[in-house]
């Protein structure tokens, strides 16, 4: 992995936070593995409007974010569940626990956990392909902290799954 790269997408993807249209397509989640929980808790970056035109193309009918509408909650839950899978076990996807979401500016921060059930873990394996169904020029950029150690993968339309080994 060429984290000067990895890097650079980053300082790009929050330079480009601040405005309101934007060329540059991506998501940056934070997963940090909690051994007492034996869960991932994920929280995931999005701009708003592509969240909106993603969650809109799903339901055939425009999408108004409102973090307090259960429709909205419903319908994050349902597409993080579709596009961002975690595996210990390769073929056997885990289930998640949707937290909730909040707006901040032009972007939408959701939250999940994802129980593990186990304190400690030989490998994850994990699929992001959030928002690749409508750019192809999306990055999905993962930071998992796992046992105080950064790990950083880079996803992309063309590479949606990647497996960890601790």
């Amino acid at each position: 992995m060429n984290y000067k790269f990895l890097l650079i997408a980053i300082v790009c993807f929050l330079a480009s936070s601040v405005a309101m249209a934007h060329d540059y397509h991506a998501s940056i989640a934070d997963i940090k593995f909690n051994p007492r929980t034996q869960s991932l808790q994920v929280a995931i970056k999005l701009f708003t409007d592509d969240l909106k035109h993603a969650l809109s193309k799903r339901s055939n009918t425009k999408v108004s974010y409102d973090p307090a509408s259960e429709t909205i909650k419903q319908q994050l839950a349902s597409y993080m569940a579709a596009t961002m899978k975690f595996e210990v076990a390769k073929g056997k996807p885990l289930k998640q626990r949707f937290v909730g979401s909040e707006e901040d500016a032009d972007v939408v921060w959701v939250y999940f956990e994802v129980p593990v059930q186990q304190a400690t873990l030989s490998q994850l394996y994990i699929h992001n392909a959030v928002l690749t169904e409508l750019f192809d020029d999306q990055m999905n950029i993962v930071n998992l902290d796992y046992k105080g150690e950064m790990h950083s993968m880079l996803f992309q339309k063309s590479e949606t799954g990647k497996k960890l080994t601790f």
